[in-house]
């Protein structure tokens, strides 16, 4: 027999939800409305605990920043960005890497509105709310000389919320059976407490299955140098 050669596994929140409420020994049947508001608060909360154990690949975008006007030091990063991990200058097409410094590292710099190479930031983490007026930011130093240098980042956003029952998750597939397992973790700690302990232990191994795979496959290379010393007559 010929296989499907599709690849369309991209669940409901509806299916989700009947899924975990199985696993959890709640027949979808009986789910009231009472039910449905406490499991969306749990699949809100569910994400946003997955943003805080270590990066997840999918969620990561670049970020392409022309600097404005010379003289500039800081711009806003996209709504929902949490943080960045890598950032390069592009100059003339050849990128440099810029280095974090920490908010106190930024506060010492001596003259902030010093031009030059930008060639070090750090990222102002304010509460990051969707739609607030003053948005996580990057400051820079040395504030741009030119309108033509790019700051390009790799920026780390936060996990979409999960909206109505027929929306998708923003989850790709390796990560849902973990959401899968987590859910009904927490819907047997409310509806079913008897049944919990077992589903937390599968729901932690699910997660960390899934966080193994979902990894940069570049090896790791350590590489060490030293110069001999010769010493003189």
């Amino acid at each position: 027999m010929a296989t499907t050669g599709t690849f369309i596994v991209d669940p409901n929140l509806a299916t989700y939800t009947e899924e975990a409420a199985e696993r959890a020994g709640l027949d979808p049947k009986a789910i009231e409305s009472d039910h449905i508001v406490s499991i969306r608060r749990s699949v809100g909360f569910i994400l946003s605990r997955w943003s805080n154990l270590g990066f997840r690949q999918w969620t990561f975008s670049q970020n392409v920043h022309t600097i404005a006007t010379v003289g500039e030091n800081v711009f806003d990063l996209p709504e929902g960005a949490i943080d960045v991990q890598m950032v390069v200058l592009r100059r003339n097409g050849v990128d440099t890497q810029m280095y974090p410094i920490s908010r106190e590292d930024y506060t010492l710099l001596h003259d902030k509105n010093l031009t030059g190479r930008p060639d070090r930031y750090f990222i102002d983490r304010r509460r990051d709310t969707p739609g607030d007026s003053i948005p996580i930011q990057m400051f820079y130093w040395l504030a741009g000389e030119n309108t033509t240098d790019q700051i390009i980042s790799d920026v780390y956003f936060q996990i979409e919320d999960g909206g109505n029952a027929q929306n998708t998750l923003d989850v790709p597939f390796r990560f849902q059976e973990a959401f899968v397992c987590e859910l009904a973790a927490r819907i047997a700690q409310k509806f079913k407490p008897e049944r919990y302990q077992g589903l937390r232990m599968e729901a932690e191994q699910c997660f960390l299955e899934a966080k193994d795979e979902d990894r940069d496959s570049a090896p790791l290379v350590i590489s060490a140098s030293y110069d001999r010393f010769y010493g003189r007559r």
